[in-house]
């Protein structure tokens, strides 16, 4: 069972990484799931990260939910039902090697993309290749942020319509990804679950809390001054955790 204080400092980071989502709408998910993973068993820290998610993209799309772009939605489910079918079929479970590596060249998908292959979220098809592709990546690496973010930068829609409709399908992707491994994994790579309950209730206002905090900057910011933002922060992200992703198979 881990100490009180390692317990604050998990709550502290949820709060953190949840108002750089919540000005981003990337990077503090796969912040927060490189400190899970640092401190925690893989599937553990796959469940407490899923939980926070979801509450933390929830409260995005609630908070612009008049700019949710809905006719997306449809494909997306259906691209993360078909992921989430497949992966239960073959039971898989991933391990910290493999999550780091994910971490860390996730944030660059958008660089090694064609030029002229444009994944623009809006066009036909798209968003079930998008919910597939995304539900896929949260089973492995337990984030899909800078990799989702690769169908809405080439895109029309404004930061507002992002953050809503990026919110909204990390809902249902977190979702799946929790289900996968509560109902499904049922924790069999772990054992116990080395975190008391309340936990796991704890950071669902957190993450409320630290995108109600972010709000001002959104409204603050430009359109411009959102992407090159969310560039950035993803490829300085991206090359922490593949120092570590190098670190853990050199030793």
């Amino acid at each position: 069972m881990i100490s009180l204080a390692g317990i604050a400092a998990l709550l502290a980071t949820v709060i953190g990484t949840s108002f750089i989502s919540g000005v981003l709408s990337l990077g503090g998910g796969t912040i927060l799931m490189g400190v899970f993973v640092w401190v925690l068993p893989v599937s553990v820290a796959m469940i407490l990260h899923g939980v926070t998610q979801i509450a933390s993209n929830g409260t995005r799309a609630w908070m612009y939910r008049e700019h949710m772009q809905w006719n997306i939605l449809g494909g997306y489910l259906a691209g993360a039902a078909a992921c989430l079918f497949l992966f239960a079929a073959f039971v898989f479970v991933t391990n910290k090697i493999l999550v780091f590596l994910l971490l860390g060249i996730l944030p660059f998908a958008n660089f090694l993309m064609p030029r002229n292959m444009a994944l623009d979220i809006t066009k036909p098809f798209m968003p079930a290749v998008c919910g597939f592709t995304n539900v896929g990546t949260l089973m492995l690496a337990g984030v899909s942020g800078p990799l989702l973010d690769v169908f809405f930068i080439k895109s029309p829609l404004n930061r507002f319509q992002a953050h809503a409709t990026k919110g909204f399908t990390q809902v249902l992707g977190h979702t799946a990804k929790v289900i996968y491994f509560v109902l499904i994994l049922r924790l069999v790579e772990d054992g116990d679950l080395i975190l008391p309950p309340w936990v796991f209730a704890a950071v669902v206002p957190l993450a409320y809390l630290g995108n109600i905090l972010a709000r001002r900057v959104v409204v603050a910011m430009s359109d411009h001054q959102f992407r090159w933002l969310t560039q950035g922060a993803a490829m300085a992200i991206g090359a922490v955790f593949l120092y570590r992703a190098f670190s853990l198979m050199s030793a």
